[in-house]
């Protein structure tokens, strides 16, 4: 029961991570670049201070991908240990001997110029941002290495690719999100706050949409595959969390959508700071999402 629990936190703190780490990421290539374009010089200040925020989040978001990496290893050890054989045998076989071990190294590698990325995109410069983009993409890679994916055997390439455009869509959407919600909230009787926030959201709604549609069609794609058939949504533990999971992902498909249609009233603060709330329930709500997708991962399928 404790191995399970920690399992869970876990991949929990690991998705979370990357999705925050992805989203740095996509919020400054994409929703920051728009928000400049829309209003021009008169937001810059504000911009290029958030965007030192946003390199902080990145930062830290990074570090607790670090973290979720180390206590993997702990994980994996408890749940292969050999009580008559040596420590170092078991942690040499799972390194040396598996994949899982191939990638969690992989893995490992990747974190400090992801970190180094970050923290370099604190002092304002272009070229540390542009560099991030290597070791968000070698994250997400390492995440699709190491899913449920890999026991395709009939199509497995494919499908690593499917799970990584997932994780790469639930990034730009939902840890994009997560940024503006963060940094990205007027203050009241801030004009240019209240501007700048509508200018984000604008410059994210397209990315959203987007990403909206890669995760319906690859979400799809992978239940299905796990699945075998369609009663095992029901029949089977893994069916049932799975429901859990597209359940909650609806809701947050239905906040994400009132929120992209009421975007005419990010004109007004109240409409703004209407838009806020709702957004930030979308961020609540895919942190739940997050965590069924944690339990999963861990569930044994059909």
């Amino acid at each position: 029961m404790t191995e399970s629990l920690l399992a869970t936190f876990q991949q929990w703190l690991l998705f979370s991570g990357a999705v925050l780490a992805i989203g740095c990421v996509a919020w400054r290539s994409i929703v920051a670049a728009g928000a400049r374009r829309a209003i021009g010089s008169s937001a810059e200040a504000a911009i290029a201070g958030m965007e030192r925020t946003v390199a902080a989040l990145g930062v830290g978001s990074s570090l607790v991908v670090a973290a979720a990496w180390m206590l993997r290893m702990v994980v994996q050890v408890m749940g292969f240990r050999d009580p008559f054989v040596p420590l170092w045998e078991d942690v040499s076989f799972l390194l040396f001997e598996t994949t899982w071990g191939t990638v969690w190294m992989a893995q490992g590698v990747t974190l400090p110029f992801l970190i180094g990325a970050f923290a370099w995109a604190r002092s304002g410069s272009t070229r540390a941002w542009r560099m991030a983009v290597f070791p968000v993409l070698a994250l997400v890679a390492t995440l699709a290495l190491a899913s449920h994916a890999m026991g395709v055997e009939s199509a497995r390439a494919l499908f690593v690719t499917v799970d990584g455009v997932h994780a790469l869509a639930a990034g730009c959407w939902i840890g994009a999100l997560a940024i503006i919600v963060t940094v990205g909230r007027p203050a009241e009787g801030d004009e240019v706050g209240r501007r700048l926030f509508a200018a984000q959201l604008r410059a994210f709604s397209p990315m959203a949409v987007a990403s909206v549609a890669a995760l319906i069609a690859m979400g799809t794609a992978l239940s299905w595959t796990h699945l075998g058939s369609l009663s095992n949504l029901w029949a089977t533990g893994y069916g049932r969390v799975l429901m859990a999971k597209v359940s909650v992902a609806g809701a947050v498909f239905l906040a994400g959508l009132i929120n992209w249609e009421e975007h005419l009233f990010y004109d007004t603060m109240d409409g703004a700071l209407a838009v806020h709330r709702r957004a930030a329930l979308e961020v609540g709500l895919a942190a739940a999402v997050l965590l069924l997708t944690a339990v999963l991962v861990h569930s044994v399928k059909p």
